[in-house]
């Protein structure tokens, strides 16, 4: 996993021109909220897992009287 050396390092890499991109990005992500806690990943998860089966396209068309 990267520390904060890495990524340094990387950014001196980069060009002139692709800073103003980078920094954008980084915003980009430091702007965020707080990460979506653990209980909500798992139900997530388990959602993702398990689908709906939906709604028939036949029973939708029956419903708007199409």
């Amino acid at each position: 996993m990267p520390d904060k050396q890495h990524l340094h390092q990387l950014i001196d890499q980069l060009p002139e021109v692709e800073l103003p991109a980078a920094a954008r990005y980084i915003e980009f992500l430091l702007s965020h909220e707080a990460p979506v806690e653990p209980e909500m990943l798992a139900r997530i998860d388990a959602a993702r897992a398990n689908p709906s089966p939906g709604i028939p396209h036949e029973e939708i068309l029956r419903e708007y009287g199409l």
